[in-house]
């Protein structure tokens, strides 16, 4: 199997293994939403446009910019966290050059609370590296760049702050 059909083969089975762990443990989401409904795919134009009707605080990121980079870092990972049609993340993450560190880009989840996965498209995109993560033999997950306003989330979900302004976690092998 070539390298690029192996990683899209890595990345597909990374979003299947947090929809398949949402299933057996219904209870990582809030009450009263349906696990089967949580869909994990990859970034599409659509799923671009759907990012757009967010409204005007939304869309910090380039997410226009995704199907560019996919086509030219083969090991990239490019997640939109969907609750049936309703479009609730984006994620993209890279290990760049790297073996040892995959590094979430960006990350977005619909603004507000008004949305079914609202509280939980963090730990859902970073679940989602991790396993991705870990089929590539990467040692730790970085948030590049965290915005300020959110570092206390990440470090709630198990990063720690290194160096500078790193906020990295570990993947247990």
């Amino acid at each position: 199997m070539g390298d690029g059909l192996r990683y899209q083969e890595y990345r597909s089975l990374a979003r299947k293994r947090v929809e398949e762990v949402l299933l057996g443990q219904p209870s990582l989401l809030k009450d009263g939403v349906q696990a089967d409904q949580v869909r994990m795919e990859p970034i599409t134009p659509a799923c671009v446009e759907a990012s757009l009707q967010w409204g005007d605080s939304a869309t910090l990121f380039p997410w226009e910019c995704v199907q560019r980079w996919k086509g030219k870092d083969r090991r990239g990972f490019d997640l939109a966290i969907w609750h049936a049609s309703e479009l609730c993340g984006l994620c993209y993450a890279t290990p760049r050059k790297s073996r040892l560190c995959i590094k979430i880009i960006l990350l977005e989840s619909q603004p507000g609370c008004s949305h079914p996965l609202a509280g939980s498209v963090a730990a859902l995109a970073i679940m989602s590296t991790e396993f991705y993560g870990r089929m590539l033999g990467c040692r730790e997950i970085e948030i590049e760049n965290p915005v300020f306003a959110v570092r206390p989330l990440y470090e709630a979900l198990g990063f720690k702050c290194m160096l500078g302004s790193r906020l990295v976690m570990k993947i247990d092998p």
